[in-house]
């Protein structure tokens, strides 16, 4: 890109929200970017329309170098994130992080008849994890964690306690 000014990681940093605030809005929920500068590790915050108005921080991440196992994604946070997300909130954080292709023309393709992103995001919830003293903590998130429109309703039923 001659005249681009985002960075490779700035350019994932916007396609993660994209990826977010798509499925948020197929999936009939309002997504909010976070609060500038980011101090508490809040990128987004995702509304649903229920009697309680239910809502949920999401801490975005992405990768075109996944470390898939076994036991699922293998990922590296920052100690000071790490430490974000292991506390309890009274609005429940979340991290997403969204798997991108390590092809970066894949990452986003448009044409007339469609847009696709390739690969998807997978989420965890860390609140009760052991916080840590160094610069860094590899995390699993489970692949069963996928995050689609279909999975919003019964987490965020999940993180206000109920049984989705």
């Amino acid at each position: 890109m001659i005249d681009g000014i985002l960075t490779d990681n700035d350019r994932k940093a916007e396609l993660s929200f994209a990826y977010l605030a798509a499925l948020a809005a197929k999936a009939g929920y309002t997504c909010q970017r976070g609060p500038q500068p980011d101090m508490d590790s809040i990128d987004a915050t995702i509304r649903s329309g229920d009697s309680m108005r239910t809502q949920f921080d999401v801490q975005l991440k992405a990768t075109s170098a996944p470390d898939g196992k076994e036991d699922g994604l293998h990922f590296r946070l920052s100690g000071k994130n790490y430490n974000d997300l292991t506390t309890t909130r009274m609005t429940p954080l979340i991290l997403l992080v969204l798997e991108l292709p390590s092809n970066e023309a894949e990452w986003l393709e448009c044409s007339v008849e469609h847009m696709t992103m390739r690969r998807c995001g997978w989420w965890a919830s860390l609140p009760g994890s052991e916080p840590t003293d160094a610069a860094s903590r590899m995390i699993v998130v489970p692949t069963v964690q996928r995050f689609g429109p279909d999975g919003i309703a019964p987490l965020t039923a999940r993180l206000r306690g109920q049984k989705p």
